[in-house]
Formats: C-alpha cells, sequence, structure tokens
C-alpha cells in the first residue's frame, strides 16, 4: 500500500503545481475497453468495434502523459474494464502515479479476489450500474442470464472490505417502476448519498437509435424524480444553481466548459464523448498538445443568432447538448424535441416563473 502521509504530501504538491499549470482539464477518463461481459438493451456503444486495443505499456504511456500534464483524477471505464487482463497493471501503476482513480464497472467480474487487490490499494470509488433490483428486470436489461447474482454477491463482498462504493441507474421503460427501490436497495446496503440516477438514455455513438426505444417519457421523468424528496432536493438544487452564462453570450455552440476528455480504448482523445470528428491520436501527438486541438476545434463552433436554443432562456436548463444533437439527428446544431419539452415541464414544475426574468425565458422558449 501507498504511505498515507506520503501520498498526503504528493496531492499538495500536485495541487501547488495545478495552480500554476495552463490549459489542462483537472479530470477525465480512459476507456480501456469496448467489450463488455453483458448485452444492456440501452448501451451507446458500436456493437461493431476495431479489434485492436492500446496495449499495457501504450496505456501506461498516455497515463504518465497525463499526470505530467498536470490531470489529478482521472475514471477506468469501457465496456467493462475488469476484460482487460492487465487491468490491474494499468489501475496500480495510475494510483502509484498519485493519481486519484475512479472505476465504472457492471461489478459482475469482481470476485472476493479481485476485490481484495482493490482494498489493498483503494480507489477514489467503484461506480457500480445497478438497473434493476429483482433478477427479472435486472436481467432484462442485460440480457445476460445469472448476471443479478453476480452483481448482488460483489456488492456484499465490496461493503465488506469497506470499498467506496457508489450505485448508479439509468431510468428506462424496463425499469421505471424500480427505480425508487433501486434507491432504497443503494441507501441500505450503502448508506445515504452513495445513489446516483441518470434520467435519459441517449442515442448509440453510431447514430443508432435502438437505444431511444427504451427511453422515458417526460411525464415518466417527472414522476420519478417528483415523488421522491431526496432526488427532488438533490435536482432543484441542481436545476436552479446559477450558471455562467458568459458562453452562451458569446455564441459558443458548447455550452459546458470543454474542460475534461475522454480517451477511447484506440487512443483517441475526445472531449465529447458524442463527438469523435477532431478527435487526435493521443500517442501521436500527446496529451497536451491533443487536448488542445480538441479544444480549439470544438471552441470555434458558433450558434446562429437565429437558432432556437440561441434565444432561449432556458439554454442552462436543459439536456440537450451538441454531442447529444449530433448523435439523434446528425447534426451538432439539431434540435431534439424531448429535450425541449423536458426542460420547460421541469420550469414548469418548478415554479421557475416565480424566479427574477424566468417569465422572459419562457417566453424565449416559446
Amino acid at each position: 500500500m501507498i504511505d498515507s502521509s506520503k501520498e498526503r504530501r504528493l496531492i499538495l504538491e500536485r495541487l501547488e503545481s495545478k495552480l500554476w499549470s495552463v490549459a489542462v482539464p483537472l479530470n477525465g477518463g480512459i476507456e480501456l475497453t469496448y467489450r463488455c461481459n453483458l448485452k444492456c438493451k440501452h448501451c451507446y456503444i458500436p456493437r461493431k468495434i476495431p479489434s485492436r486495443e492500446l496495449s499495457t505499456g501504450e496505456i501506461i504511456r498516455v497515463i504518465d502523459d497525463i499526470y505530467e500534464s498536470g490531470v489529478f483524477s482521472i475514471y477506468f471505464t469501457g465496456g467493462e474494464p475488469f476484460l482487460r487482463e492487465d487491468f490491474f497493471d494499468i489501475y496500480t501503476h495510475a494510483r502509484k502515479r498519485g493519481l486519484f482513480v475512479t472505476v465504472f464497472t457492471n461489478a459482475t467480474l469482481i470476485t472476493h479476489e479481485i476485490a481484495s487487490r482493490l482494498a489493498d490499494l483503494p480507489p477514489q470509488g467503484i461506480e457500480v450500474t445497478v438497473n434493476g433490483i429483482s433478477q427479472r428486470v435486472y436481467e432484462e436489461v442485460t440480457g445476460v442470464e445469472g448476471s443479478f447474482r453476480k452483481v448482488m454477491d460483489a456488492l456484499e463482498v465490496m461493503k465488506k472490505m469497506k470499498l467506496p462504493v457508489l450505485i448508479k441507474a439509468n431510468g428506462m421503460t424496463i425499469n421505471r417502476h424500480e427505480v425508487h427501490a433501486i434507491k432504497r436497495f443503494s441507501e441500505e446496503l450503502l448508506g445515504e448519498g452513495r445513489f446516483k440516477y441518470d434520467a435519459v438514455i441517449c442515442s448509440g455513438l453510431d447514430g443508432s437509435k435502438a437505444p431511444l426505444s427504451y427511453r422515458l417519457s417526460v411525464n415518466d421523468i417527472i414522476d420519478i424524480q417528483y415523488s421522491d424528496a431526496d432526488m427532488l432536493s438533490k435536482f432543484k438544487k441542481l436545476f436552479l444553481r446559477p450558471e455562467d452564462d458568459s458562453r452562451h453570450r458569446a455564441g459558443r455552440l458548447f455550452q459546458c466548459s470543454l474542460n475534461t476528455f475522454q480517451i477511447t480504448p484506440y487512443g483517441h482523445l475526445r472531449i465529447c464523448p458524442y463527438i469523435s470528428k477532431g478527435s487526435q491520436d493521443v500517442l501521436k501527438r500527446g496529451f497536451r498538445e491533443s487536448f488542445r486541438m480538441v479544444y480549439e476545434y470544438l471552441d470555434s463552433f458558433t450558434r446562429p443568432a437565429d437558432s432556437k436554443c440561441r434565444n432561449c432562456g432556458l439554454v442552462h436548463k436543459c439536456l440537450q447538448c451538441p454531442g447529444r444533437a449530433f448523435v439523434e439527428t446528425g447534426s451538432m446544431y439539431g434540435n431534439v424535441d424531448f429535450f425541449c419539452e423536458l426542460a420547460k415541464r421541469h420550469a414548469d414544475e418548478l415554479k421557475l416563473l416565480e424566479m427574477p426574468r424566468a417569465e422572459e425565458a419562457l417566453e424565449n422558449y416559446q
């Protein structure tokens, strides 16, 4: 294990150096593989994928480059990251370099041995997707018989080893009646604050509309989020928080700050996970230069002055973004009526009209 005092000292040194770094995000992720042992119906990852992933040595090179550029934390995801036989070589290297690491997993491959190895060098977090609290619903989503028992066993093992587990769920037509039960299960197993919920399913990265057949209706999303006091309280804080609108006023297409990154299993750096155009080969160009090039490419897009979103006062409250628009409509400038309707319903439900300038916002939306 890493000596805790040494690790704290390393963290403070990195924080100090980060204050002086420029044009480098604090965090981002590496997709270790697109392979998965489940067949989840809502999955957005393309079914046809290249065969050659980055090697162990190549990923370690990327991690070193990320670290030396000033990045503070990373997450490993997939597919299912534990399908890589070299997972612990990669994970251990990142942790010993001093990076905070979070692992996104379905947990069905986590055995007592794997949990023990994680406990020896604990991650910042382990986020486990649980899209059903009954075997029938869970396995209807995953498409794999026996997967429910495996994830339940893994959660028990990780709890006993006091690993920092968080359970997350995607709302969809298959599990809409179990979302609150999943949350209760999470609270009983792990305590409060260890549950995360994503209400909206998006199109596949390849533009496939198949996942959208499982997307909840606006009414279902409202019913689920507003019928649980804790979920509603957290959502209200998120929806009603003040937003920096400098990028919106400047006409930038991307309202997000473009301050994170994702590296594919094949070494392509992206900022928006839904947009591969403009991505860079991180092994050829290096992390810092790759990030700069992708940032400048995406930052160059502006929104037409007469666009619906440009003149909408709810633009910061809407889940539509150029990436989601691209995979759903084929254009970064596209409009998805579903997201517009959802934003307006939230505004109506939360009585946004009582807030300053809110009436003008809704008039602009209409």
